[in-house]
């Protein structure tokens, strides 16, 4: 089971690397930047798609809110879901 600090140290890693939380249903979040997620006790508010403003800054434009409970892994926006690393072609 995935605890706040779980979250929270894959959060406060320096330096920040974007990285994709994998829920139970099968569905999954990117988390490309630190700052926009919100980490409760039990629930975390994520962005679910992004938006740019007017100056070209990326911006959340929808939220999610997700019970710790059912995050079943991390991993690295570069890695295949299933956690194996991706070949990267010549």
């Amino acid at each position: 089971m995935i605890r706040p600090t779980d979250l929270l140290k894959r959060l406060e890693e320096r330096p920040f690397k974007a990285f994709r939380i994998h829920l139970s249903d099968g569905t999954s979040l990117d988390v490309p930047e630190a700052g926009m997620v919100i980490v409760g006790r039990t629930t975390a508010v994520l962005p679910s798609a992004f938006a740019e403003d007017e100056d070209g800054a990326r911006v959340a434009e929808h939220w999610r809110t997700i019970a710790l409970v059912h995050i079943t892994q991390f991993s690295d926006l570069d890695d295949k879901t299933d956690g194996r690393r991706r070949r990267k072609r010549p």
